[in-house]
C-alpha cells in the first residue's frame, strides 16, 4: 500500500492517541487532586513541547497537501470548508484577542495551534472516511488505550490511594472523562456511518467497566446520559441541548457580563457555598472578582493568557491557599468569559450554535451531552488538544459529513468503478 494513502486512512489513529494520552504516560504513584493542579501549572509552560509542535505541524502539512490535491471528494470538500470555516472564526477571534492581552506572543501561539488542531483532525477524519478506515482507527485506539490501562496496573500504578483506577494518568477524574468520550465518539460514528462490528461493541463494554472502575461518577453519569438521549427524536434532543446550553452560557457568561455593565454584578458564585463542587464555589467567586475588579469583563484577558503563562494571577497569588496551584477556571464557560469577555463568548457560543444547526443525526447531536454538562466542572472546551474538545470538533464535523454520507459513498464507488 502506498505510504501517504495509508497514512491518509490512518492519520487520524495518531491524533486520538494523542488525545488520549498515550504518547505521554504517567506509570508513577497516583498523586492527589491539588498535586495534580501543580504539576499541570508546572508541566503546562508547555506548549513548546518540541514533540507536540512537530507531531501537529507534521501532520497538518500532511493532510491539508493532501486535501488540497485531492479531486476525488468535491462533496466532501464543500462540507468540509464550510465547517471548519466556522471553528477557524472562533479561531480568528483568539488570535485577535492577542491585541489586548498582557502576553500577545502565548494567545498568538495557543489560537495557531487551535486552528493546526482543528483543521488537522477534522481532514484526518474525512479521510478517514472516505477510506472507511474509521472502524479500524477506533478498534486499534481502544486496543491500545486498554493495553495501557492494564500495564499501569500490573505496574502497580494504575490505582490512587482510593482504589480509584486512574491508569496511565495523573488523576481518575481525567481517566474517567477519556474513557466516557472514547465510548460515545466510537459509539456516535458506529451509528453514524454504519459501521457494523461485534468486537468493537464488545471492546466498548469493556471500555464501560474500565470507566466504572475510575469511580468518576461525572464522567459514568455523563456516558449514560448519552445512551439515554439517543432514545429520543432528534427533535427533542435539539430542544433539551438548546435549552441546557442557552441556561449555562446566560447563568456563567450573559447575565454576570449584562449585570456588571448595569452596575448590579450578579454572578452564581455568591449564591453558592465555598465549597460548592469540592471547592469550586471559592474558585468562580475569586475569577468572577478579578473580572470585576479588573475591569475585564468586556474583552477579558485575552486567549489562554489567564492561566499557564509563568504568573499566578493577583487574586489566586495567596500562599496560604489551594487557589495558587489551579490551572483552570474549573468551569469552561467562566473559562471563556475570562478570555473574551461577555463580548468575545457570546460571538464564539453564536458560532457554536451556527455549526449545529442543520444536524439531524441522532447520536451526533445527543454527543453534545458532554461537551455543554462537562464544561460546567472543568475548562476543556477550546483549550489544548484533550479528549472533550476533539469530541466537541468531530461533533461538528460529523454533523457535516453524516448529511452527505451517501453521496461521498455512492461518488467513492463510481470513482473505484472507473479504475
Amino acid at each position: 500500500m502506498n505510504v501517504l494513502v495509508w497514512l491518509e486512512k490512518y492519520g487520524l489513529l495518531f491524533m486520538l492517541l494523542y488525545c488520549l494520552g498515550v504518547f505521554t504516560p504517567d506509570f508513577t504513584s497516583k498523586i492527589s487532586m491539588m498535586d495534580h493542579e501543580l504539576d499541570v501549572v508546572t508541566g503546562s509552560l508547555a506548549e513548546s513541547n518540541i514533540f507536540k509542535q512537530l507531531f501537529w505541524i507534521s501532520l497538518f502539512l500532511f493532510f491539508s497537501f493532501r486535501f488540497f490535491i485531492n479531486k476525488e471528494f468535491n462533496n466532501l470538500k464543500l462540507v468540509l470548508i464550510s465547517k471548519l470555516f466556522i471553528l477557524f472564526v472562533i479561531c480568528f477571534i483568539a488570535l485577535v484577542s492577542a491585541s489586548w492581552s498582557n502576553y500577545p506572543l502565548i494567545t498568538m501561539k495557543r489560537a495557531i495551534f487551535q486552528m493546526v488542531f482543528c483543521a488537522s483532525i477534522s481532514i484526518a477524519f474525512c479521510f478517514s472516511f472516505y477510506h472507511k478506515s474509521i472502524e479500524v482507527n477506533l478498534k486499534v485506539a481502544i486496543v491500545i488505550c486498554m493495553l495501557m490501562i492494564i500495564f499501569s496496573i500490573v505496574q502497580g500504578a494504575g490505582f490512587n490511594e482510593s482504589l480509584n483506577l486512574a491508569g496511565y494518568f495523573k488523576s481518575k477524574n481525567t481517566m474517567g472523562v477519556n474513557l466516557a468520550v472514547l465510548i460515545v465518539i466510537s459509539y456516535m460514528w458506529i451509528k453514524s456511518f454504519d459501521v457494523n462490528s461485534r468486537l468493537l461493541n464488545i471492546l466498548l463494554v469493556i471500555l464501560f467497566v474500565f470507566l466504572l472502575m475510575t469511580q468518576s461518577k461525572t464522567s459514568i453519569v455523563l456516558c449514560m446520559t448519552y445512551f439515554i438521549l439517543i432514545q429520543l427524536s432528534i427533535f427533542k434532543i435539539k430542544v433539551l441541548m438548546s435549552i441546557l446550553a442557552i441556561t449555562f452560557f446566560s447563568v456563567f457568561i450573559f447575565i454576570p457580563g449584562v449585570s456588571y455593565h448595569m452596575n448590579d454584578y450578579q454572578h452564581i458564585a455568591l449564591y453558592v457555598d465555598a465549597d460548592f463542587f469540592t471547592g469550586r464555589g471559592i474558585i468562580w467567586d475569586a475569577l468572577y472578582y478579578d473580572l470585576e475588579f479588573f475591569d475585564k469583563m468586556t474583552l477579558g484577558y485575552g486567549y489562554g493568557s489567564y492561566f499557564e503563562v509563568g504568573v499566578i494571577p493577583f487574586v489566586l497569588d495567596d500562599k496560604y491557599s489551594f487557589l495558587q496551584y489551579i490551572s483552570s477556571a474549573h468551569n469552561g464557560y467562566l473559562q471563556l468569559l475570562l478570555q473574551f469577555g461577555v463580548v468575545g463568548s457570546s460571538l464564539i457560543f453564536i458560532f457554536f450554535v451556527f455549526s449545529m444547526l442543520k444536524s439531524n443525526s441522532v447520536f451526533i447531536h445527543a454527543a453534545l451531552i458532554i461537551p455543554i454538562l462537562q464544561n460546567v466542572t472543568e475548562s476543556s472546551i477550546f483549550r489544548d488538544a484533550n479528549m472533550a474538545w476533539f469530541l466537541m470538533v468531530m461533533i461538528v464535523i460529523s454533523s457535516g459529513v453524516y448529511m452527505i454520507r451517501d453521496e461521498v459513498i455512492n461518488e467513492h464507488e463510481v470513482i473505484r468503478g472507473a479504475e
